[in-house]
């Protein structure tokens, strides 16, 4: 089983650092444009930017189907090469149609939603341009898809980082010399998105054939049709926070939260995107072979001490982060960073957790754990943010997502029993904890020496579980090979 783990560990990591550098660089532009959002926006300008970004996420859960979880799942069902094209074909096809068609109809009622989610018509033409750029948006993740099932991990990064220095290139020209302000960060994803959307559609339907199978598009679209309140309650629990926040308070507000927000974040497109995205049509291929319960927990046990540790990183430096790169109105938006952190690592155990699900095609029980975690949400919300605002929307977050994550691996578990390393998973969260609230208040007046010593702290984290002894002998015997071997290659 150690040779099996190492091995899968040794495929996981390889195509994760690669999705992983795909998704840091995806989010450059957000991070390098960061400093010039906050000085040629206002907190308020930024706040209806999020308002409307979450507002068109909304829209394409309800008119994606979960297709992107079904070409992963069906594509896997079929050993000929032949099928399984014709599975990803069938998708672009079929969906891109349909994703057009449902467009068009919305675009007449933009003025609508500026008047309902911003509370004036006079950014209706914001949503033009948002709800276009949805169009283009919704099949790009069809293509990503075929690339990931096909381990193309190197060509599914060169498509990213090409994306991201047009898009990148269009923010500066539109917000800094154009001076369009949210319209402009708007309508350089579009244009950006437009490229790709053209040149990934020819390149893939060139390999997989122009060709569709309307009984395969029909068997996707119902494996993901629970998966739409599915979707959509789990998209309640992670923005319509923003919504209360700009009801009660205001788009300031609204700003200051949606910046530490996407700082928490930063968790899931270090580690639990990329990582996910290479285990997660890998374990349905793994699913069922011998020991895959021992390796499947062990993975889990890898994935936690990755995800602590960038968290940790993350948590301690997020107000000298934020005091470096925004501009000084933004720098309260720090405060919510560790709960947003800690909420999204507890979210992405229902990754994990889902397999016996996904195996059964049984996505009913996703269905009613987003539906009932929606509601939970709803709820805390409207009692949690009046009185203590970004702080109640924070703890709110993080009580729906650890009532996700165990829903998911109790439904799960009834399938398929998942095996978990309590002993060693007690161990890091523990020793992470530790290291959190000693370092975090730590405040010298020295920017930069604060960053020394929190960066400091967080390295400890390594060094207490090896005193702890969180690594088992393999483990170990493992480590000193690649520090002698290293040290050897590098005399």
């Amino acid at each position: 089983m150690a040779q099996s783990v190492t091995k899968e560990a040794k495929v996981i990591a390889r195509h994760s650092m690669v999705y992983g550098l795909s998704n840091v660089l995806d989010r450059v532009v957000g991070f390098v444009m960061l400093p010039v959002y906050t000085r040629f926006l206002t907190p308020a300008d930024y706040g209806i930017m999020e308002l409307i970004y979450m507002t068109t996420s909304i829209i394409s859960l309800v008119i994606g189907f979960g297709l992107e979880a079904a070409v992963s799942r069906f594509y896997f069902d079929y050993e000929n090469e032949s099928d399984r094209k014709r599975v990803i074909s069938t998708a672009v096809l079929g969906y891109g149609a349909l994703t057009v068609a449902i467009t068009a109809v919305l675009l007449p009622f933009s003025g609508f939603f500026s008047k309902i989610v911003l509370e004036s018509p006079q950014y209706s033409n914001l949503f033009v341009v948002a709800l276009l750029s949805l169009a283009t948006g919704m099949i790009l993740p069809i293509n990503y898809a075929y690339l990931r099932v096909q381990q193309r991990s190197l060509e599914y990064m060169i498509t990213k980082v090409a994306m991201t220095v047009i898009n990148l290139g269009l923010n500066i020209y539109f917000v800094v010399f154009a001076k369009t302000g949210v319209y402009g960060i708007l309508l350089s994803n579009l244009l950006a998105q437009l490229v790709f959307v053209v040149i990934m559609n020819i390149r893939t339907l060139i390999e997989t054939k122009v060709r569709i199978d309307y009984a395969v598009l029909k068997e996707m679209m119902k494996f993901g049709l629970p998966l739409i309140p599915s979707n959509i309650s789990a998209y309640i629990v992670q923005a319509s926070d923003r919504y209360f926040i700009n009801h009660y308070d205001n788009t300031t507000m609204t700003g200051l939260y949606s910046l530490g927000y996407k700082f928490g974040t930063l968790i899931n497109q270090f580690v639990t995107s990329p990582f996910i995205q290479i285990w997660g049509p890998r374990r349905m291929e793994y699913f069922g072979k011998e020991g895959y319960e021992k390796i499947f927990a062990r993975i889990f046990t890898y994935f936690c001490a990755a995800s602590l540790m960038v968290g940790l990183f993350i948590s301690l430096l997020s107000k000298e982060a934020i005091m470096f790169m925004a501009d000084k109105s933004f720098w309260s938006a720090y405060k919510v960073v560790p709960i947003v952190v800690l909420a999204y690592i507890i979210f992405s155990f229902h990754y994990h957790f889902s397999v016996g699900i996904l195996m059964k095609k049984a996505t009913k029980y996703m269905a009613y754990t987003n539906v009932a975690n929606g509601i939970l949400n709803l709820a805390l919300n409207f009692l949690l943010i009046p009185p203590f605002n970004i702080w109640g929307a924070a703890i709110a977050t993080l009580i729906c997502f650890i009532f996700k994550a165990a829903m998911t691996f109790y439904f799960s578990n009834r399938f398929y029993k998942i095996e978990m390393e309590w002993r060693r998973l007690i161990i890091l969260f523990g020793t992470a904890f530790a290291i959190f609230f000693l370092g975090y208040n730590i405040e010298t007046g020295s920017l930069w020496m604060d960053v020394i010593i929190k960066s400091g702290i967080g390295l400890s984290f390594p060094i207490l579980l090896y005193i702890f002894r969180f690594f088992d002998a393999e483990e170990i015997k493992r480590l000193k090979f690649i520090i002698k071997y290293k040290k050897l290659d590098y005399e």
